[in-house]
């Protein structure tokens, strides 16, 4: 089975710290109109989740995942990390093609990540700083884990009144472009389909798996 991001192993594990802690980052809407204290707010959301008690019985297991994803789903712009990470390749998409890979890469992102919250052990994270231009922003943050101190970046884009996440670096690693060259290595050998394909395979085998 082919792992996409096989290639950057501490991404992975960043990325998994990333979605038990940063995982509410939804923007919802604020009178405060600053990225950072949406992302800091937001992360006291999710954080409320995973330390509650009564979701943390094994029967409510799937609610507790579920009430995670519910925020996950309102945390990106998929569209446009989809369309990113396909790079030239995206334009030679049908339309219909292009909501089918907008689909498959948020489940992808969704399913990856979202087994992976019951690992979450009072990380904690840090918010150093954010630059902001006109409906641009980029939030600088690192998650603390024991002794080990691992920086996220965070790029935005605001969209219908709220900041969605377009990209991240992890210890200066795209995720974005982690995804584009593995993306791109299987459209060049089996096109667009070789790809659909793979994608939904691996999404079949995590679903059996959870």
């Amino acid at each position: 089975m082919y792992k996409f991001g096989k290639q950057a192993g501490r991404l992975s594990i960043a990325l998994v710290m990333l979605l038990l802690l940063l995982s509410g980052t939804g923007f919802m809407a604020s009178a405060n109109d600053d990225p950072l204290v949406q992302l800091q707010g937001s992360v006291d959301e999710i954080l409320k989740i995973l330390q509650s008690k009564e979701l943390q019985v094994p029967e409510k297991k799937d609610e507790r995942k579920q009430r995670v994803l519910d925020v996950v789903n309102t945390m990106f712009d998929f569209r446009s990390m989809a369309r990113s990470s396909l790079g030239q390749n995206w334009n030679g998409l049908t339309s219909e093609e292009r909501d089918l890979f907008v689909d498959l890469f948020a489940d992808l992102i969704e399913q990856r990540y979202i087994g992976k919250i019951d690992a979450y052990n009072d990380q904690k994270v840090i918010y150093k700083e954010q630059r902001v231009r006109n409906d641009k922003a980029r939030v600088y943050t690192a998650i603390v884990d024991k002794d080990l101190e691992i920086p996220i970046d965070y790029s935005l884009h605001k969209s219908q009144g709220k900041w969605l996440i377009k990209d991240m670096k992890i210890e200066n690693v795209s995720l974005i472009a982690n995804y584009r060259r593995d993306f791109n290595s299987i459209i060049r050998k089996e096109k667009f389909a070789g790809l659909v394909e793979k994608i939904t395979a691996q999404l079949e085998k995590s679903e059996k798996q959870n």
